[in-house]
């Protein structure tokens, strides 16, 4: 995705917008689950793609009561899997233009 596409918004706002208490971004964040920019939480800065990971880590957390750890491993598990699916159908395309003929 293109950087330029991406709306930046600080920490207080990602709350604000993910309707989430600071101490489950902060969680979210110290797990690796998303990597802001910035030094501290003053500073951080999220796109809106770690906004979506981040409310996706929540649902995880509070549906099926896993802990954050766990919702690390899971949302990694989830995104290769998501590369996965893509480059097979890319593949699947490629392929069908050789067997059409």
């Amino acid at each position: 995705m293109n950087n330029t596409q991406l709306h930046i918004m600080k920490f207080d706002e990602l709350c604000r917008v993910a309707e989430l208490p600071e101490h489950y971004v902060l969680e979210i964040v110290e797990q690796g689950i998303v990597e802001p920019d910035g030094d501290s939480p003053d500073q951080w800065v999220f796109t809106t793609q770690m906004v979506s990971i981040t409310k996706k880590a929540v649902r995880l957390h509070q549906d099926l009561d896993i802990d954050w750890p766990g919702i690390a491993l899971a949302i990694s598990l989830l995104d290769d899997l998501e590369q996965l699916r893509a480059e097979n159908h890319q593949l699947k395309q490629r392929l069908n233009r050789f067997t059409a003929c």
